[in-house]
């Protein structure tokens, strides 16, 4: 019997432990061995920070909800929430709406700065914005970090920061 015992104790332990190592794979964590490659961060950073600059007409811009739901792919769902929370996704919106221009994004440009212990990358960024209507047009330069990490085999920013840039006319940040 205390045989028998041991071997239900033994085949639960193991259960339990297979069943975590499960869980923990399902969890939003970086896989530490996939290496990431600059370009494809670059093409990832660059494809939300279209999304989320990019204001054609600033009479009728994408609303909040629309420039969120363009956004989930790109982040994590922990930034996304934190952004969220930030209301992040409604500065494009109301910097257009308050120069009355549109906004594009000509140019991203990533430099690696470490690569973590965890397998995530982090990196430097410099944007080329321009802001412009039918009369004029100026091109401004935002810098910020982010991190990037490969989760569920997809490239995910975890982490992203800019230094707020003077628009000439806001009397805000952008």
């Amino acid at each position: 019997m205390n045989k028998i015992l041991r071997m239900i104790i033994i085949f639960m332990f193991f259960g339990v432990v297979a069943c975590n190592k499960n869980v923990a794979k399902e969890k939003d964590e970086p896989v530490k061995e996939d290496v990431i490659k600059v370009e494809d961060a670059e093409e990832l950073f660059k494809g939300y920070y279209t999304e989320l600059y990019t204001i054609k007409d600033p009479s009728n811009p994408p609303t909040f909800d629309e420039i969120s739901d363009n956004i989930k792919g790109y982040i994590s769902e922990d930034q996304y929430k934190a952004q969220i929370a930030d209301r992040k996704y409604q500065i494009p919106e109301l910097v257009a709406k308050e120069l009355k221009k549109s906004i594009e994004v000509l140019d991203v440009n990533l430099e690696e700065q470490s690569i973590n212990e965890n397998g995530t990358r982090d990196y430097t960024y410099k944007t080329v914005l321009k802001v412009y209507d039918e009369n004029s047009s100026e091109i401004y330069e935002k810098e910020g970090e982010l991190t990037i990490a490969n989760i569920n085999n997809e490239l995910k920013i975890i982490r992203e920061w800019s230094r707020g840039v003077k628009i000439d006319g806001l009397k805000g940040f952008l």
